[in-house]
């Protein structure tokens, strides 16, 4: 399709909002039956994957209390997993984590006051945008202004989109 010319009348306008609507009608189609393509696969694939995943599942059940008693021997004690069966299979140590008893805002706050414990604690600020815009025209607005903190009015931006009602291409056409 060759590119559109910028309108110069109404009619001419109406004519290439008829068809963005056509268009966005075809491509709104055309993701509805990718959407729809995609779930069927996805069930498919699920009820296929379903009974392997149980099989899979069980195995490993049976074989990690197997390898708490076989592990020493075949291990020689020197290691945590070995190859076996077209399988690496071991234990390994889960990541280190910070347990932390009684809430956190106390604890910090104890951190705080401590010489030792001020690396220990990150504390962040942020400006509140919001806040700052209901008051931005009141009695601090030199003040903010002097600190960098004005008002900027939104963008005007241009938009088009497809509405469904009868009488419309979009709607003839479907």
């Amino acid at each position: 399709m060759a590119a559109p010319r910028t309108p110069s009348s109404v009619k001419q306008a109406t004519r290439l909002c008829e068809l963005y609507a056509e268009l966005d009608g075809q491509i709104a189609g055309i993701e509805a039956d990718r959407n729809g393509s995609i779930a069927a696969i996805n069930a498919r694939a699920d009820r296929a994957l379903n009974d392997l995943i149980k099989q899979r599942d069980a195995i490993e059940q049976k074989l990690a209390p197997w390898w708490d008693d076989a592990a020493e021997d075949l291990t020689q004690s020197k290691r945590k997993s070995i190859e076996l069966g077209g399988c690496q299979i071991g234990k390994r140590e889960g990541k280190e984590s910070l347990k932390v008893d009684g809430k956190p805002a106390d604890i910090v706050s104890q951190l705080v006051k401590t010489r030792w414990g001020k690396n220990l604690v990150r504390i962040s600020a942020s400006l509140d945008r919001r806040a700052i815009l209901k008051v931005i025209g009141g009695k601090r607005a030199a003040e903010l202004e002097e600190l960098g903190l004005s008002r900027e009015p939104g963008v005007e931006t241009f938009f088009i989109t497809r509405i469904e009602q009868e009488g419309t291409q979009a709607k003839v056409r479907a």
